[in-house]
């Protein structure tokens, strides 16, 4: 219930606020400002009702010190006539609003609800805006890259149309990322972003998921639904792996792009729907088109812009500024690790990363549950220490794309290639290269015995 505090050195006109406003309102009233401000400091309120003219402490004082402690408190002046220029001068000073007396129950009420109801909206824009901030920190691309920055350039510009987009790219590499900063860019960015999983559903299902459907239109059916197109009205939708859909759906998704209307499963009325589309593939759409594998009416209704993004293999100039953002975003599983050790840094830069940023943030995630240090150290960052390959294995030559016989990708390749390569800049001399990689001669030898590696390599 909200809480209000009513100050008149009038004890009648007290009275007469007080029985106005309760029940509908929890009101304790006062007599003189500095009790009501003592009271205010030990228990709080919502709004404060304060006469100008009081002895000791006077309306100017008390609204001053209560904003000074909450400046979220509602603060109406009560004026007479003759105090209408000083009431006006408060809401200079921060008031909200002033009640003239004598007091008319009705245009007391209007105001104090309408005050609350612009407090409320004031609150939820805030928090809107403060959401969209961490929004807009959660989903930020990190990189320095030249493609990926042309690609941000392309996204920006693209946002401002409403135009169709189809983003390209490797599992892992941030094409839901993408999406949604030409929704933020976007003159929708106050509306849904609705993305889905088309690889996710099955065909049957991803038809009533998209379109909604009526009550009893199938088995299991037993309410209306509505589907992720009506809920993303007005917003965007991201059609993550489009490619995974089949020709009867890419039929009707093609209808959608052509005329913006759905029908819902199970119903024959047509419904509008103003709904900016963007689809994603990890696959070669304009290959499939060609190979009728995939709608090629559809494949060119969806590529109006097209935004291609690199794997993080072809960009590991990025691997370090991801990999600290990594350490900072999941600082709360550990807080004591700050850093990456010089020598991790190395190895995770020699990685080739098959499952993109997802892979590497998901590596930083584990070192960090399993660190006891305070940064991260190559012995963390290893994956999977029981799968260590024996020394013949190692002395395979790994294959380009990082894939070893068995189809696990290993961070411990590139622990060896990096023993590999400081052994050759210190000319195979162990003491030397111990020092540099951070370890003693020991601990040196006994990873070369492990993984294979002579001085002669």
């Amino acid at each position: 219930m909200t809480r209000i505090v009513v100050i008149d050195d009038d004890p009648t006109a007290c009275k007469v606020l007080t029985r106005m406003l309760q029940p509908d309102y929890a009101v304790v009233s006062f007599t003189n400002g500095i009790e009501a401000f003592n009271h205010f400091v030990r228990k709080g309120a919502d709004i404060i009702l304060t006469d100008l003219r009081m002895p000791g402490m006077d309306g100017f004082e008390l609204l001053t010190r209560v904003k000074a402690v909450d400046p979220e408190v509602i603060v109406f002046m009560i004026t007479g006539f003759s105090t209408v220029d000083s009431a006006v001068t408060a809401i200079k000073k921060g008031a909200n609003d002033y009640i003239p007396k004598p007091f008319e129950p009705d245009d007391v009420l209007i105001r104090l609800e309408r005050a609350i109801k612009e407090k409320n909206l004031e609150k939820g824009f805030r928090a809107c805006q403060q959401e969209r901030k961490m929004a807009t920190e959660r989903h930020r691309i990190i990189t320095n890259h030249p493609k990926m920055l042309a690609a941000m350039h392309m996204a920006k510009k693209v946002a401002r149309t409403d135009s169709t987009v189809l983003i390209q790219g490797e599992t892992g590499v941030g094409k839901e990322l993408i999406a949604r900063m030409i929704h933020q860019w976007s003159v929708r960015k106050d509306q849904a972003f609705v993305p889905v999983n088309c690889s996710a559903l099955s065909d049957g299902i991803l038809e009533s998921e998209l379109f909604g459907h009526e009550k009893g239109a199938f088995t299991g059916a037993v309410d209306k639904r509505l589907g992720f197109f009506e809920l993303a009205d007005k917003g965007s939708i991201l059609l993550d792996e489009i490619g995974a859909t089949d020709h009867r759906f890419q039929v009707k998704l093609l209808r959608v792009l052509q005329d913006k209307f759905i029908y819902r499963v199970g119903s024959p009325t047509a419904r509008h729907v103003d709904v900016r589309i963007i689809a994603a593939t990890n696959q070669d759409l304009e290959k499939e088109a060609r190979e009728n594998l995939f709608r090629s009416d559809l494949y060119y209704r969806l590529s109006v812009v097209t935004i291609r993004l690199p794997p993080l293999r072809d960009r590991k100039e990025d691997v370090p500024l991801l990999a600290k953002h990594f350490v900072k975003k999941h600082r709360h599983i550990n807080p004591r690790i700050t850093s990456i050790s010089p020598e991790g840094l190395t190895a995770l830069a020699y990685y080739n990363y098959p499952g993109n940023v997802r892979e590497l943030e998901n590596i930083i995630e584990r070192a960090m549950i399993l660190e006891n240090g305070e940064q991260l150290t190559l012995a963390s960052l290893l994956m999977e220490p029981d799968q260590m390959p024996s020394p013949e294995a190692a002395l395979r030559p790994r294959p380009e794309n990082g894939e070893n016989r068995d189809g696990r990708f290993q961070l411990k390749w590139a622990e060896r290639e990096y023993i590999l390569q400081v052994l050759q800049l210190c000319n195979g001399k162990k003491i030397e290269a111990a020092k540099l990689l951070g370890i003693n001669k020991t601990t040196l030898w006994r990873k070369m015995k492990k993984y294979g590696i002579d001085t002669v390599q």
